[in-house]
């Protein structure tokens, strides 16, 4: 919709330099007329040179507005097939848009229940965590689009950012001795076992 928009202003604006370079190319025409018509009149050289001079200058405005007049006629029909295209796409889009929504609501009624048992996990577990951790956990949480704090390492790469995790720190994960974060993202590490068993804990 924005790249559509885009190209209806440059649309709008290729039309008002295609008028404006018109009317530049019909003054310009009046007023050679105007001054073959002096020219008939004159009493002497100089004022037949001033004169030519002046209808020299109005033939090289035609002649460059013309040019311009060509180069945003071209710029124009691709502009206008663009927005055909664009059109198409947007429509396509709008489409597919519905569709995935449609499938997202299907989803979320579907994990409503299991959302609800999760939070209710997490509300007793809160309980139980030290509150500094909690704090921390949360700020993290709140920071992401995608709410992960806690991820998994997998292959020595962070499962949030992908960034690739010293083999010291993977040994140190392993061990489970104290909570250590990615110095890339900031969200929590776990080794991916563990990750497997709280995964089917929750299950």
């Amino acid at each position: 919709n924005i790249r559509l928009e885009k190209l209806e202003t440059d649309v709008n604006r290729l039309n008002e330099q295609l008028d404006t370079s018109r009317d530049i190319i019909s003054n310009a025409k009046i007023s050679i007329e105007k001054y073959k018509e002096q020219q008939m009149n004159i009493r002497n050289n100089r004022e037949f040179d001033a004169l030519n001079k002046e209808i020299e200058f109005q033939e090289l405005e035609t002649q460059f507005n013309e040019k311009k007049t060509k180069e945003y006629l071209l710029t124009l029909e691709s502009r206008q097939s663009q927005i055909v295209l664009t059109k198409t796409n947007v429509k396509e889009k709008t489409i597919d848009l519905k569709v995935k929504k449609e499938e997202l609501n299907s989803i979320v009624e579907e994990t409503q229940k299991e959302e609800k048992d999760l939070l209710k996990k997490s509300d007793v577990a809160s309980v139980i965590v030290d509150q500094r951790l909690l704090t921390a956990y949360k700020r993290i949480k709140d920071s992401f689009i995608n709410g992960l704090a806690v991820v998994p390492v997998s292959r020595d790469a962070c499962g949030g950012c992908f960034n690739r995790i010293p083999m010291q720190r993977t040994l140190d994960i392993r061990l489970r001795k104290k909570v250590i974060v990615c110095e890339y993202c900031g969200r929590i590490l776990v080794d991916a076992e563990l990750a497997e068993e709280v995964e089917i804990l929750t299950k």
